[in-house]
């Protein structure tokens, strides 16, 4: 399970360091505009999916006061797609340095966003929040395209794969 895991965290980092070289030449307008979706602008979205795999990190480093990230940041755009990457390069490592599959079942306490008391095994958070990512990408994609953009990369995990051997 632990090099499963491993392997979809690595995929977490190589998807969205493609989908953010994209993203990163946007305009600041481009950026902002509200295309719809959950989160209405490609900043937001980018914003949500940092927040949320920093809070899921903490979470899973037993962080006992969970601090989101929208709480300090002030940089611009580009900042916000590099904090996002190195939080994912951040789950990735925290993901190999599980020693094996027993630390990957561990189950831990915590507190959601609704205030309601949870628990859930590392594999389990590890998997949702590299879904999390994927889902939000396909959004951005979709975000590229009503922008008229056509260099939109591949962020399918059958190339990720292919591109290892």
């Amino acid at each position: 399970m632990k090099e499963i895991l491993i392997n979809y965290t690595q995929y977490n980092v190589w998807a969205n360091k493609l989908i953010l070289a994209s993203l990163t030449t946007l305009t600041d307008e481009e950026v902002e505009k509200d295309l719809g979706g959950s989160f209405p602008s490609i900043r937001r979205t980018v914003e949500h999916s940092w927040f949320a795999e920093s809070i899921w990190l903490q979470r899973l480093q037993m962080v006992e006061q969970i601090v989101s990230p929208a709480l300090t940041f002030s940089g611009n755009f580009n900042d916000a797609c590099a904090e996002w990457l190195k939080i994912s390069e951040d789950l990735q490592e925290f993901c190999e340095k599980i020693y094996d599959d027993r630390g990957l079942e561990h189950q831990f306490h915590y507190t959601n966003i609704q205030g309601e008391h949870c628990k859930s095994k590392v594999w389990e958070c590890l998997q949702h929040v590299c879904n999390h990512s994927t889902f939000h990408r396909g959004q951005l994609i979709i975000y590229l395209r009503q922008l008229g953009k056509t260099k939109i990369p591949s962020t399918d995990f059958i190339k990720f794969s292919r591109s290892k051997k």
